[in-house]
């Protein structure tokens, strides 16, 4: 396993680093000391990304195999060998849950899940081949734990489920992937202030075409979201503190506890009412 008290000299990968939680991860592990390389589809913005940060890049779509490959080899040439990956690429579009189309809850799930799992896999299989040990980062959400009653009305239904499935396929790999001496974390944030919806309707209209119409979840209770945010940078520093710790599930907002309680009570109850 990575002992993350020290990041001298580690490789790391960033998918989506451009912006957000995963530039604020990129500036985070750059800081201690470690390789790091970024991977986007915005280009102009992950060129802008890395010069500010002195690290290696490469565009990559994450829903696209070879893309994916191909960035995971820039990487290995650019910086050495990549002891951790942070699969951190997503997107999130508000859409009632009962209205949404195929077309669409497949492509957030060709993002947010398999494009999160093709990464991994693509790691993995290069880790073995070397005989290294390693680590997966993968960039979860609070709506992996539990459905916290100020969201609901933003109706992001299929971000939630893409969610609940990384939190459940990090469950999965930790336990396949320890014989190998690799590592697996959930990072759960809540609410962050990020370009996330800006970047996402982008990402939809290049894959779907059309106009813009820009309905992100900033839509909902900005109020509530507002109260209880944090800077993508503490979110970041939450991010290394629960590696350090060798934390499988990583929440970052204090809030997150309370949402998770009342989950596992309204589940108890059912037991006691049972």
């Amino acid at each position: 396993m990575i002992d993350f008290e020290t990041l001298d000299d580690r490789g790391v990968l960033i998918t989506g680093g451009a912006s957000g939680i995963g530039f604020a991860l990129a500036q985070a592990f750059a800081a201690q000391g470690a390789r790091v390389f970024l991977t986007d589809r915005d280009a102009e913005r992950l060129t802008e990304s890395a010069r500010a940060l002195g690290v290696g890049s490469a565009v990559c779509d994450v829903t696209d195999h070879e893309s994916v490959e191909v960035a995971l080899a820039r990487a290995w040439e650019n910086c050495g060998p990549i002891d951790v990956l942070c699969a951190n690429a997503g997107v999130v579009r508000s859409t009632p849950l009962i209205e949404v189309g195929r077309d669409e809850a497949e492509w957030q799930f060709a993002v947010n899940v398999w494009g999160v799992l093709d990464c991994c896999q693509a790691f993995v299989r290069r880790l073995r081949r070397e005989g290294r040990p390693g680590h997966l980062l993968l960039t979860g959400s609070e709506a992996s734990l539990s459905h916290p009653d100020f969201v609901r009305p933003m109706q992001v239904g299929i971000y939630h489920m893409t969610k609940h499935a990384v939190l459940s396929m990090g469950d999965a790999l930790r336990g396949e992937l320890a014989p190998d001496g690799i590592g697996v974390s959930v990072l759960c944030p809540g609410p962050t202030p990020t370009s996330l919806a800006v970047s996402s309707e982008a990402a939809r209209v290049a894959h779907f075409g059309g106009k813009s119409e820009l309905r992100g979840p900033e839509a909902g209770d900005e109020a509530a979201a507002d109260a209880r945010s944090r800077d993508p940078r503490e979110v970041a520093e939450a991010a290394l503190a629960g590696l350090r710790r060798g934390l499988f599930v990583i929440p970052t907002h204090p809030h997150i506890r309370d949402d998770v309680r009342a989950r596992y009570q309204e589940i108890e109850q059912s037991f006691d009412g049972l």
